[in-house]
């Protein structure tokens, strides 16, 4: 019964490769032996043979693109390097998302009494997501005609939601405790979020029109973006803001979170479900504002220009080329609003692990990871079922496979893989190396850097880094057993 069980669970793992998307995270830490940071993926993890440990400052960098280097130049030849548009656009039509996500930790510590485990820890995050606008490349590409040679009249260039950033803080408060007859570990935690700046774009669009003749072009645009920050500004953009009114973390955008988290050990084996930021997200009410175009709508018309007005004795005439910019843009001038307070979510993730342990020192572990991000929940009085295509909801998930090892009762050096398929493509190709030095017992530094979509630098599309300290106190600092 019990191989019916380790089997099930290791297929039920493997099934999420065929619907992975790509997904910007650090899954190596999961299986490490004695990092603290795993206990960030799962609430009932705890380095069981210290007593107490003090994690420093730390750094973790995200980033996924849809397009690699490889994507948008080529070489030709021996000498001549080119760019290859239509490729850059057959990769941007599956996917044209990018991410950058930053996390600094700040402090936090860990305290285990026999049986039971207290952890605390502050942090930064930042999430900026950005849509490259294709259809703006695709009219330069191909102009206004179809794939038959025919004239399009209206041609759109830019459409859907192309921004959204958040920074935020986190106070972190967990707890935990083996259950050592049934080698059942449970695990929970309280987050306290304070909301640093959201901006998100709710609405844009561009329409370019072209006349019968082709004299004449227009451009018919329209974009709102919404805003919310700790630092308040007057309509001169001088910010109005104490410095103490904006470190108040409990009198601005706030929200909470938590984290749920259960391992099993049986004998070699161990099981693990950890489930974090099950949350409505960040209540955005501090400074909220509606910036969106002056006149409601911008229309923007060419009609060519005469390069010769811009020119006086075979110099270019500076007067003429500024005045001609300053009517291009004078149409798109914001005008700033307030608006209405709103909710905005924080992704939740689910991750699903199993390992096995060979010897005490070796540690093999497959980790199924899934995201799912919501995105705005409510604006104002309207709530996510009314607001249409103002809604972002992605689920991306992939599958990791790493192998551990305490080569040194100093050294422990993991490595592993993830397993991708993003909807469109499957990708077996995203390595992940790290390496976890204890040299003297209590100090231990981490340096891990997974999710390199390609071996090749010139192909890879994301990746994700972390370094940082932390100080391990009580017996076992630097063992070689396991520590998880």
């Amino acid at each position: 019964m019990k191989r019916q069980i380790i089997i099930a669970a290791i297929a039920l793992l493997f099934c999420g490769t065929a619907m992975a998307q790509h997904s910007e995270t650090n899954n190596l830490f999961y299986h490490t032996f004695r990092t603290p940071q795993s206990g960030d993926l799962n609430a009932a993890f705890f380095p069981n043979k210290n007593t107490f440990y003090l994690r420093l400052p730390g750094l973790g960098l995200q980033f996924g693109s849809p397009v690699s280097l490889s994507d948008i130049v080529r070489n030709q030849g021996d000498t001549l390097t080119v760019i290859d548009l239509n490729k850059a656009l057959d990769a941007l039509r599956d996917n044209n998302r990018i991410h950058f996500d930053a996390d600094i930790n700040l402090l936090g510590f860990g305290l285990k009494i026999h049986n039971t485990f207290v952890t605390f820890n502050t942090r930064i995050v930042t999430n900026f997501n950005l849509g490259l606008p294709v259809s703006i490349i695709d009219a330069v590409s191909h102009g206004n005609v179809d794939a038959n040679g025919n004239a399009i009249g209206e041609v759109d260039i830019l459409n859907g939601d192309i921004l959204n950033t958040t920074m935020y803080g986190e106070i972190a408060l967990g707890g935990g405790h083996r259950f050592e007859p049934l080698g059942l570990t449970v695990g929970a935690r309280v987050k306290y979020l304070w909301g640093i700046l959201n901006v998100q774009s709710d609405n844009t669009r561009a329409v370019l029109n072209t006349s019968d003749n082709f004299e004449t072009i227009d451009v018919d645009l329209y974009y709102q973006f919404q805003a919310s920050s700790i630092a308040s500004f007057d309509t001169n953009g001088k910010m109005t803001s104490s410095v103490g009114d904006m470190l108040n973390i409990f009198n601005g955008n706030r929200g909470f979170s938590f984290d749920i988290g259960a391992k099993y050990d049986m004998g070699p084996f161990s099981f693990s479900l950890g489930i974090n930021d099950l949350s409505a997200g960040i209540h955005w009410h501090k400074n909220v504002s509606t910036v969106t175009p002056r006149d409601g709508h911008v229309l923007l018309s060419f009609s060519g220009e005469d390069a010769t007005s811009m020119l006086h004795g075979g110099k270019l005439n500076t007067d003429s080329l500024v005045a001609y910019y300053q009517d291009l843009f004078k149409g798109i001038r914001p005008a700033t609003g307030e608006a209405s307070d709103y909710w905005y979510s924080i992704p939740t993730k689910i991750n699903l692990g199993a390992n096995y342990n060979f010897a005490k020192m070796l540690r093999v572990g497959l980790l199924f990871h899934g995201q799912f991000d919501r995105g705005l929940l409510s604006k104002g009085n309207r709530f996510k079922h009314d607001l249409g295509n103002n809604i972002t909801n992605t689920f991306r998930f992939n599958t990791t496979l790493s192998v551990g090892a305490n080569i040194f009762n100093w050294l422990e050096v993991t490595a592993g893989n993830s397993f991708v398929y993003d909807g469109n493509h499957f990708d077996a190709i995203n390595p992940g190396v790290g390496i976890v030095f204890t040299p003297a017992t209590i100090f231990q530094i981490y340096l891990i850097g997974d999710y390199v979509s390609s071996i090749y630098l010139v192909e890879a599309q994301s990746f994700s880094f972390k370094i940082g300290l932390n100080l391990l106190f009580g017996n076992g600092g630097a063992s070689r057993i396991l520590q998880n």
